[in-house]
């Protein structure tokens, strides 16, 4: 069988577990020796040591600990173990090369199969079978507990993984403080007590079972899911008068051993909410133990009763009922972060008739929300978030960096690096999310321009059931930072400056630079738009700014030329079927003549962090608009007023009179149209433009649009509501 191995089977099959062990892959020994055994190839490889030594590193790779494998590796090197070589080669084969390992695998004959017509079971097969049982239900088992590791693992940080811990729970069973896992029987029996002794006895099982031990006369079940009650066998030699009190006070016992699994199950990747909430609980228990140790000593000086003992219990049996009920909801939900705070503020709000229960819940509560609110602080004071477990109601998702900004203006900053998480969103905290949100957006702008966020008499935010006393905190630390960004805006960016030089280029304020612009490019966009030369536009566009009184603007240089691939109309049909059922069918007729650079030109405006916050490719958009139908407007009037330099022409003739009523036509025609150019730039454009400028010198926020919500349409808010 082992044909081409010096080394008896039970060796070579030891060394074979060793390697699997530390390797840590899903290769069993069984299948590892059937390959031996069905390889022919297999101790024929003549390998050098360092060639094994490669084989060995690249296996290390693939192992769950890459240190505790070289170091088994270098034992069994050093013990001179022989086809080791080989075995490392073979391991190889099946754990890296998959490819080399599907197409090499050695052919096995099929076994029989055990309740096959032609194979009859006997008796002498029951222990294969058995096997065979035991092995699928401990394949099984293994793949639920896989399946939890691989849920537990998305929890924990990325850090976690590069760490190597020990687990304590799996490994030492023993140094749980709950009862055992596994069922212990009643190991004494109590026939021919006297009924006095048995009280001294039960009294001390019950303070063991207070404590998580179990006794000689009264034992626990097993439970089957973690949160599930705890029960209890007691013996039956027990006095019945005795059994019935004590199974009165056995549900202390049983919520203890609830409590006390929620505490285990908490590990170092549930979350900070978590941990001071296991650490609240711990407080309690504090309390709680040194109540047994107070009446283990009153037992020891023969003070303690039955009826004593239920008597001392009974307010901690509802105190310890109260922590199973909460511990219950939250541990049975998987819940995490501002989820937690959530059940346990309903919870603290439910028990407003119990005094003890609520003030037990509002010590929980608070506690819990210390690490949320530390978060919360760091956020609306500094505009940062330290969150290492992914627990608080807004997520960093660093997405692009703000030197992208001037190409991709504010949208994907705004809308998809900063977002909230509902499911994390604490119940007392659901009415100040936009605020939140917005007050750490802000701080963070300031922080990312240079600025450092100098604050005052920052205000520490505490849990309480009155929600006046944080929210006073929240509008005020919005407040300053409203005024903070609104100031650095205005002051050191020249917000108003921007604004001014839109109004100049896009709603045409600067007559003399369209004009001359108009005139240097009529030419060349009256061609299609194919034929147009964009470099052409855009030197033309820099000798008008030069030439005009736009020379002054400090920012004409970011100015650039658009030829958009559709006509105004498209545009405006097109964004009013957003969100209709006309959207999808609503295209571009490619029956359509060929567009002409005047139907497709436009200005574009290159705007720098951070004032690309408010002027963003959306407002842009909204101003280009404007200015494509100002524009239109003006190309008719030129073209009116070069008709009307045509027929001056026709007038010295004696047939001038013939055209009249062309005349006439023509005439109506320019007014038509610099009557309508007068009402949108004087009586529409102008008083809304004052408009705006007396609402920022009025306003003391910023404006709503660096949300991530759609922004209202209020004169506090947007630039292009007032237009």
């Amino acid at each position: 069988m082992f044909q081409n191995c010096i080394i008896p089977k039970d060796k070579m099959q030891s060394t074979i577990k060793e390697l699997l062990d530390a390797l840590g892959c899903n290769l069993e020994a069984d299948t590892v020796l059937d390959y031996i055994q069905n390889d022919p190839n297999y101790g024929n490889s003549n390998l050098s040591s360092k060639q094994v030594n490669e084989y060995a590193q690249r296996l290390a790779l693939k192992a769950c600990n890459a240190k505790v494998f070289l170091k088994k590796y270098e034992e069994l090197k050093n013990l001179n173990t022989d086809n080791l070589s080989d075995l490392i080669l073979l391991f190889y084969k099946l754990v890296c090369d998959e490819k080399k390992s599907r197409i090499s695998k050695p052919k096995v004959a099929p076994k029989p199969i055990l309740g096959d017509n032609k194979h009859q079971i006997t008796k002498d097969d029951l222990p294969q079978i058995k096997d065979k049982l035991l092995k699928a239900v401990d394949e099984s088992k293994k793949l639920v507990m896989k399946s939890f590791e691989e849920k537990e693992s998305k929890l924990r940080p990325n850090w976690y993984n590069s760490l190597d811990l020990p687990n304590w729970q799996k490994d030492h069973p023993a140094m749980s403080w709950d009862f055992p896992k596994d069922p212990l029987p009643i190991i004494s029996s109590l026939s021919g007590i006297p009924v006095s002794s048995q009280e001294n006895i039960i009294i001390d099982e019950l303070l063991y079972l207070f404590s998580g031990i179990s006794g000689n006369y009264i034992v626990h079940r097993p439970v089957k899911d973690t949160y599930d009650p705890r029960t209890f066998m007691i013996s039956d030699d027990l006095d019945d008068a005795l059994k019935q009190i004590v199974q009165q006070m056995l549900p202390l016992a049983s919520n203890y051993s609830i409590v006390r699994r929620f505490i285990e199950h908490c590990n170092m990747w549930s979350g900070q909410v978590l941990h001071a909430l296991v650490a609240a609980i711990e407080i309690l228990l504090k309390d709680y133990y040194t109540m047994i140790a107070q009446l283990e000593t009153e037992h020891m000086s023969t003070n303690l009763t039955l009826q004593k003992l239920w008597y001392f219990v009974l307010p901690t049996m509802h105190t310890m009922q109260v922590l199973a009920a909460i511990v219950t909801s939250i541990g049975k939900s998987e819940l995490r972060g501002g989820a937690v705070l959530t059940v346990l503020h309903e919870k603290t709000n439910t028990l407003m008739g119990d005094v003890r229960a609520q003030e037990i819940s509002l010590f929980l509560t608070e506690r819990s929300c210390r690490p949320y609110l530390s978060i919360l602080d760091q956020w609306i004071h500094k505009g940062t978030i330290v969150d290492p477990f992914q627990e608080f109601m807004i997520e960093d998702n660093e997405l692009i960096n703000k030197e992208e900004l001037p190409v991709d203006y504010s949208a994907d900053y705004w809308e998809k690096r900063y977002s909230v998480q509902r499911d994390r969103v604490p119940k007392f905290l659901d009415k100040f999310t936009d605020i939140i949100l917005r007050t750490g957006k802000y701080l963070n702008v300031i922080s990312q321009c240079g600025k450092s966020i100098t604050k005052s008499n920052t205000e520490e935010i505490k849990y309480s059931l009155r929600e006046q006393n944080y929210g006073a905190i929240i509008q005020k630390a919005y407040a300053f930072a409203s005024k903070s960004l609104l100031e650095l805006l205005l002051k050191e960016y020249d917000l108003m400056g921007r604004l001014k030089s839109v109004k100049n280029y896009f709603l045409m304020s600067q007559g003399d630079f369209i004009v001359q612009f108009m005139d240097a490019t009529e030419q060349e966009l009256s061609k299609k738009i194919d034929d147009i030369i964009p470099s052409k536009l855009e030197s033309l566009l820099g000798l008008c700014l030069r030439l005009s009184a736009a020379s002054h603007d400090p920012y004409n240089e970011d100015m650039r030329v658009e030829l958009l691939p559709y006509d105004l109309q498209f545009q405006m049909f097109k964004i009013l079927s957003i969100e209709t059922e006309e959207e999808k069918e609503y295209k571009q007729n490619k029956d359509c003549p060929p567009l002409t650079g005047i139907e497709t030109f436009s200005f574009g405006m290159e705007v720098k962090w951070p004032v690309s916050l408010i002027l963003n490719h959306k407002a842009i958009a909204c101003y280009q608009m404007i200015f494509r139908h100002l524009f239109y407007c003006k190309h008719v009037e030129r073209l009116l007023c070069r008709v009307w330099l045509y027929n001056k022409v026709v007038k010295r003739f004696s047939e001038a009179r013939l055209y009249a009523d062309a005349f006439a036509l023509r005439q109506r025609m320019l007014s038509c149209v610099q009557h309508l150019q007068y009402y949108m730039c004087v009586e529409v454009i102008e008083p809304s433009w004052c408009q705006l400028i007396q609402s920022l010198d009025k306003v003391s926020a910023p404006f709503k649009i660096i949300s991530n919500k759609p922004a209202r349409r209020t004169s506090k808010g947007i630039f292009l509501s007032t237009f």
